[in-house]
């Protein structure tokens, strides 16, 4: 039972329990003293603490592992259904940071072949390099048609293409060699 002073303090009568209970004590009961504090809210408290630093954390290693942008996560490939191209781009990007993405054509044709790119991909995707240099280069809507020597590209016929993101969102690309099926796919692009 508190003893009260005539000045009004409060000295709390304390009872000398053994030092296993005096802490379960004090974690199951709630306080008013010194600071009146409800135990279920500072538990609350607590799990939402303990929550947001796991969130943290896995925030963290999936932005290591390329969640944002370049790495394991964002490595994408995609392949015609016929199987003549093979793509392999970056599924997450970031506006105004380069993107790479390497085209493979199986199935030319004589000593030129074409890859359209297309799916209004060149309206958010700006091209900063492309290897090798194409013989021509033709815009049809908003598709590009590249024109290329067999020679010029190696036995896999691969084609590099440095790209930079101007706007953030859902970007959908199609990318299509000759008349043969296209590839179809999405890049995620972050502000």
């Amino acid at each position: 039972m508190p003893v009260r002073y005539a000045s009004g303090s409060v000295l709390q009568k304390r009872v000398r329990l053994p030092e296993g209970m005096r802490v379960k004590k004090d974690r199951i009961v709630s306080r008013d003293y010194p600071i009146k504090e409800d135990l279920r809210w500072v538990r609350r408290e607590w799990l939402i603490q303990r929550a947001g630093e796991y969130l943290l954390i896995l925030l963290v290693i999936l932005g290591a592992c390329g969640l944002f942008s370049k790495g394991v996560l964002s490595e994408g490939h995609s392949r015609s259904p016929d199987g003549t191209l093979q793509v392999e781009y970056e599924r997450f990007g970031r506006t105004e940071s380069n993107m790479d993405m390497r085209i493979g054509y199986n199935a030319p044709a004589g000593d030129r072949f074409t890859i359209t790119i297309g799916g209004g991909a060149l309206n958010n995707l700006q091209i900063q390099t492309l290897q090798p240099q194409p013989l021509e280069a033709v815009t049809i809507g908003s598709d590009l048609r590249l024109t290329f020597s067999t020679g010029d590209t190696g036995a896999d016929h691969a084609i590099w293409l440095g790209l930079q993101p101007r706007d953030a969102g859902l970007i959908h690309v199609t990318i299509q060699g000759d008349d043969h099926a296209p590839a179809r796919f999405t890049q995620w692009i972050y502000p």
